[in-house]
């Protein structure tokens, strides 16, 4: 062998004692345990982030998240927020323990059980440090069913399901008062005259900078209060800045879309601010980071009057439906543990799976949860891509009379004529196709994108310049989206047919060759439907029913407490 092939043979086998070194150190740092950022965008609509094919309202820093990490394309929720949560943190189906009903209003005594352990809860035995920022929504008529009695160490936030972007007042037709918490403390001065999508942003980052100096695994569940409508009246959607919104959004003609356009354009500021402050303080490397809405965009709310105009195009339903409009929910993760990024995931995933998903990521045993519903996806998410759940409770509603489930790829419905009249479950939203052309270029240069491409290049994905990053995000968008190939019928006619048949007996859909649940195909294939049908009928043997809704407290009024939403059924510091 001559001097030139010894140098060579020697290179090569440095670079391969080096790759294995690399392999060795990344395989240790993985084996620690993660930070975990969740953030949760509030009534945010399938169609209106950019990665699932809108170039209406551009989202560079969402968009560079998913398009890094793995999209969750058939991601689950529940049709409205409380149940949705509820569902998050037990990991068990509303059903359970009689949740699967309207969400918690002002002034009523309900909440979630006590007795359903939840994931801060788990998270705290693992030895990390839980915070909450922002909504919470399931319940407060005492403290024990409060944010800090229920595992989260800190609770910078509201208790109700809504606030005003500017005031942090909730109010109803008979009561309204201040909600704002930092833990018991009551911090109304805090949120007066500042936007709630910044408050709720720099107290995201204040956990995160204290939980460095720490030296914690940290749980962050950023909850946020964007893109759900304000209070009710003339400020029911509220910007950071009108005049600098009417100037960049000046394309978008009807003007409450264009309102929802700033406020959702404020929340992927936030989503970027929260990346870069994680990498700041060194902890991006080391974290598990999760986008994703509660439920799907109320595009009109004749019912609660929290219409926010958002989208969920082309997608038949809106909040509160069992459609895929009001239940297929926007979600993302990213994260150095995921061998494979920049794609699309199809497989079948729930709420209820982040539980034990999360639980194993941080080296917790799923034998310490019990009987729950959640399926653990860690290893399908990042390593095998397996398919590992099969069905999806989507919800039975027996008040409503609203009942859905998915099997494989069929997708079974039944609803009922008045909640057709209430949720609306015709095509709506905005086809979200007109607008400046979609920048790749700034998602991949945004906050986010920047900061996790720098990552990568710490790890074996290894560095990727912007034109390639370009072309590898188009091509995972062009798959992420419901377009034409899918939806033909729907997305050629801006104005579908909006027969309904699912009144008096049950639909059957396609999911996957039909995803805008345009065609019933229940007749041709009766032997399915029939399959379906008896897998509802066994989760109705198991379920817990809803207990009556509790009438709204006049006990719960504001004003017998400093002009503060209050835990009013015990002792409590009074006006």
């Amino acid at each position: 062998m001559d001097l030139a092939n010894i140098r060579i043979s020697s290179i090569l086998i440095l670079i391969i004692n080096l790759l294995q070194i690399i392999d060795y150190v990344l395989l240790q740092e993985l084996k620690k345990p993660p930070h975990i950022v969740l953030i949760i965008a509030d009534d945010l609509g399938w169609n209106d982030v950019g990665f699932h094919g809108s170039i209406q309202i551009p989202t560079p820093n969402i968009d560079a998240l998913a398009y890094n990490g793995v999209i969750l394309n058939r991601h689950y929720v529940q049709p409205t927020c409380t149940p949705s949560r509820a569902a998050l943190l037990t990991g068990k189906y509303p059903i359970r323990y009689g949740f699967q009903g309207t969400p918690i209003g002002a002034g009523q005594g309900s909440a979630l059980p006590i007795n359903e352990t939840i994931l801060p809860q788990y998270l705290k035995k693992l030895g990390y440090s839980t915070h909450l920022v922002g909504k919470w929504h399931l319940g407060y008529y005492q403290k024990r069913f409060t944010p800090t009695k229920r595992g989260f160490d800190s609770h910078f936030g509201y208790w109700n399901g809504y606030i005003s972007y500017r005031n942090s007042i909730h109010a109803t037709k008979t009561m309204s008062g201040i909600d704002a918490r930092r833990g018991f403390e009551r911090v109304g001065s805090e949120m007066n005259n500042r936007y709630a999508t910044d408050v709720f942003t720099d107290e995201a980052r204040k956990v995160i900078e204290s939980s460095k100096r720490e030296n914690k695994k940290m749980f962050l569940m950023v909850s946020h209060l964007a893109v759900h409508s304000g209070n009710m009246g003339p400020n029911l959607l509220e910007v950071s800045n009108k005049t600098y919104n009417d100037e960049k959004f000046g394309y978008i003609e009807n003007e409450n879309r264009k309102l929802y356009a700033g406020m959702l354009s404020s929340l992927d500021d936030s989503v970027g601010k929260i990346i870069v402050s994680l990498h700041e303080n060194k902890m991006l490397k080391d974290s598990i980071v999760v986008f994703m809405s509660d439920n799907g965009a109320p595009t009109d709310d004749p019912l609660w009057g929290h219409d926010n105009f958002g989208s969920n195009w082309p997608l038949r339903g809106k909040k509160g439906s069992v459609h895929d409009g009001g239940v297929r929910g926007v979600a993302a993760i990213w994260s150095p543990w995921l061998r494979k990024k920049n794609i699309v995931f199809e497989n079948l995933f729930h709420i209820t799976d982040w539980l034990p998903t999360l639980y194993t990521a941080a080296g917790g045993n799923l034998k310490d949860l019990g009987k729950i519903d959640g399926v653990d996806q860690w290893k399908s998410l990042t390593d095998t891509l397996e398919q590992v759940r099969s069905k999806v409770l989507i919800n039975i509603d027996e008040k409503s009379g609203e009942e859905a489930l998915i099997f494989n790829h069929w997708k079974v419905v039944k609803s009922n004529r008045t909640s057709n009249m209430v949720f609306n479950l015709k095509y709506g939203g905005d086809p979200g196709n007109a607008g400046p052309e979609y920048n790749m270029s700034s998602v991949v240069a945004s906050a986010v994108g920047t900061r996790l491409s720098e990552i990568n290049c710490l790890t074996r994905d290894g560095c990727m310049n912007a034109s390639t990053a370009k072309d590898l995000f188009y091509v995972t968008r062009s798959l992420a989206k419901v377009d034409s190939q899918t939806c033909s019928e729907r997305v050629s006619n801006p104005n579908p047919d909006q027969r309904y048949e699912c009144f008096d007996g049950y639909c059957l859909f396609d999911i996957l060759k039909d995803p805008c649940e345009y065609q019933n195909v229940a007749e041709q294939n009766s032997q399915m439907l029939n399959t379906t049908i008896h897998i509802l009928e066994q989760f109705k043997r198991e379920m817990t029913m809803q207990a009556p809704k509790p009438i709204t407290d006049p006990n719960a009024d504001p004003r017998r407490f400093f002009g503060y939403w209050e835990h009013w059924l015990e002792s409590s510091d009074k006006a």
